[in-house]
């Protein structure tokens, strides 16, 4: 998959003689919430993990990324209202002290950060199940450079899913199964320049139709190798976390809960 080239960047700077200082448009910093959290039953030991991460926007072709530092991050149980704090890992990371979730269940995630209050409420979604992982030798372009890795997984039954397919590799893949409800599927995925023995992780992440939706827009403003749906895109894609203290500041990202499914696969 390509990276985005910027050829008219390449067109302006290598076609005049002398240098020409371009100011580029900044905007206003916003905060950036990438809060995804998955679970798995794991035979009986539920369990919890995912990553908050707070950043702030940088201007257009800043490469670095500043955390949000010294912000604070809780999720509540609406059901029991317990408000649990969590732990802080590295600036404006946060991966410990996750409740443990259950279905059927609303989560509210409440982040404050300079006196601004930003929050979302959801529920968690089930996933299907990995059934296998095959090796093939088909290949959409290069045949010297791709690899087949066959993927079949069943859908969670009598209801309508939408999934999130993580490949590794910044490589993701959003299914809706309105064409195979209550079956399996299986499909291939192709990857550029794997060696063997390389170890690969498929996850398979269930998610809600708007979920769905915002990481569609969020791969396509990324480009098809981008950096994948979870930065900052270069248009405004809204997600579901809302500024209750200044509703016009909104902020990037998304909350998400997920039920997931990982498998590892070693390239022959």
């Amino acid at each position: 998959m390509k990276k985005i080239c910027f050829f008219f960047l390449f067109i302006l700077f290598f076609s005049c003689e002398e240098v020409i200082d371009v100011e580029l448009p900044t905007s206003e910093t916003r905060l950036v919430i990438d809060a995804i959290i998955g679970y798995n039953d794991n035979n009986g030991e539920p369990i919890t993990i995912g990553q908050i991460t707070l950043t702030l926007t940088a201007p257009f072709l800043n490469a670095e990324v500043q955390p949000a530092r010294d912000a604070q991050v809780f999720i509540t149980n609406e059901d029991t209202g317990s408000r649990i704090e969590l732990l802080e890992s590295e600036p404006g990371i946060f991966r410990d002290g996750f409740p443990n979730l259950e279905f059927g269940v609303d989560y509210t995630i409440e982040v404050i950060y300079q006196n601004n209050v930003y929050t979302a409420t959801e529920q968690l979604q089930r996933t299907g199940e990995i059934t296998s992982l095959r090796q093939d030798d088909g290949f959409l372009l290069d045949e010297e450079k791709e690899t087949e890795i066959v993927v079949s997984f069943n859908d969670v039954p009598d209801e309508r899913n939408y999934y999130l397919f993580a490949f590794g590799l910044d490589n993701y893949l959003v299914s809706d199964d309105e064409f195979y409800q209550n079956s399996s599927l299986t499909f291939s995925y192709f990857y550029e320049d794997l060696e063997p023995n390389d170890v690969i992780t498929i996850t398979l992440l269930g998610i809600d139709q708007q979920f769905a939706n915002y990481v569609n827009l969020a791969l396509v403003q990324a480009g098809e190798d981008g950096g994948g749906p979870f930065q900052v895109p270069t248009a405004t894609v809204k997600g579901n976390i809302v500024n209750t203290t200044e509703p016009d500041n909104f902020p990037f990202g998304y909350f998400a809960l997920g039920e997931f499914d990982v498998q590892l696969f070693t390239v022959e």
